[in-house]
């Protein structure tokens, strides 16, 4: 902390400032300023703070903000000082490469390593001058997921009255998007992409792609790419030296990366997942009835390989899909086993059902439901609705109130 917010804050009297408070600032609008403007002057309007990112990188993702009457669309970091950019090692951080909003607590000259174009918003003013106002009063620990605006989101209250109707929108949002992924494996599998691409490699470039998480997916595809499927099964005892050195030449996000979850240990398991090839026999699965499924995590579960939820998420993102692309099955299931929840995920569901609601009731027990929350995540939530009153799907759900007008409305 800075001896100048040191001494505003003793100043005023408050609790220690963090930048978590003025995150939460940025973040709710009820203690946002209505009047804030960018180091040059100009009149800031913030139409949507950004998606809260929990991870490596910056603070808030895909915000909009209007400058001065101009429309911007980038990601924000809050920092106390606009100095701390430079002190933190973002210049260099290629996660920082969206960044369109340096949003700071202090004044000050904006760093020599900050980018040309982004706006530095200074956020602390606004606040000072309210006479009502204290970090002490923000609960830092309810952000991002327990503090929801004051008023419920539209979708809540509907939802809140008819929990067969969200249980439906889930279902067919879930169904939706693993159609959505068949279609791309389709596709693939249809492309004249010649040698490498054929069916079971494809198979396994999805798997390791699914692997990597979302940070690394690109990176397990290249060493898939690298070390292909026929050397894998030909040298199965040097699959993971193969992978370890293919590894060498690849660029890894370990930022935020659990030891137990870190590319290497990934790969192992990946090698042994492949190595004596019983998971290419999920290739020709045809029987995804739940108990089917069970037994199917089970499997790629045993032996540390990987968690019952990432197997599951293996299960609905290349498994599943697979099988409907190939018309092995001709629509999606119904129930598949649960994933791990992620952050979209969580922030999704508080906004469908609100923070009181039991997820393992909601939608957390089936994976079709976790699947419908994320496309209704990146088809609804991401696009921009400040209040959410101007959302499609929230005003879809009203015309649903009519039990009469659901069976030709509900959909994706």
């Amino acid at each position: 902390m800075t001896d100048s917010v040191k001494r505003l804050c003793r100043r005023q009297g408050w609790e220690p400032l963090t930048e978590r408070h003025v995150q939460a600032a940025w973040y709710d609008r009820s203690i946002r300023p209505a009047e804030l403007f960018t180091s040059c002057g100009e009149s800031v309007h913030v139409l949507h703070p950004g998606t809260w990112n929990l991870g490596p990188g910056p603070d808030f993702r895909n915000a909009v903000v209007e400058i001065a009457g101009r429309r911007i669309t980038g990601d924000v970091e809050v920092h106390l000082t606009p100095g701390d950019w430079t002190a933190h090692g973002h210049a260099d951080d290629p996660e920082y490469r969206k960044v369109a909003f340096h949003v700071t607590w202090n004044s000050g000259p904006s760093p020599a390593t900050l980018p040309k174009g982004i706006a530095t918003i200074w956020i602390g003013r606004s606040l000072v001058s309210d006479r009502g106002f204290s970090p002490d009063h923000i609960d830092v620990s309810a952000y991002p997921f327990a503090r929801l605006p004051a008023d419920e989101r539209p979708c809540c209250r509907r939802f809140s009255q008819d929990a067969a109707l969200a249980s439906e929108i889930l279902i067919e949002a879930g169904a939706y998007r693993l159609m959505l992924k068949a279609r791309r494996i389709g596709r693939m599998l249809n492309a004249p992409c010649g040698r490498g691409c054929d069916r079971r490699q494809l198979f396994y470039s999805e798997v390791m792609n699914a692997l990597g998480y979302s940070r690394n997916s690109g990176a397990f595809r290249e060493v898939a790419a690298a070390v292909p499927l026929e050397t894998v099964l030909a040298e199965p005892y040097n699959a993971e030296s193969a992978f370890m050195v293919a590894a060498q030449f690849v660029d890894w996000r370990r930022g935020g990366v659990r030891p137990g979850n870190s590319p290497e240990v990934r790969l192992r398991s990946a090698a042994r997942l492949f190595a004596d090839g019983w998971i290419l026999s999920l290739l020709d699965a045809r029987d995804f009835s739940p108990d089917v499924c069970r037994k199917m995590v089970k499997a790629l579960s045993a032996g540390g390989l990987m968690g019952r939820g990432r197997a599951g998420a293996l299960l609905a993102n290349v498994i599943v899909p697979f099988a409907i692309a190939e018309g092995r099955i001709a629509e999606s299931p119904r129930w598949l086993p649960p994933e791990d929840l992620s952050e979209p995920v969580r922030l999704t569901a508080y906004r469908l059902f609100g923070r009181d609601h039991n997820p393992s009731s909601a939608y957390a027990a089936n994976d079709v439901k976790v699947q419908g929350l994320i496309q209704i995540h990146r088809e609804y939530c991401l696009q921009i609705h400040p209040a959410c009153e101007e959302c499609v799907l929230a005003y879809t759900l009203g015309s649903l109130a009519n039990p009469a007008a659901r069976s030709s409305s509900v959909g994706m």
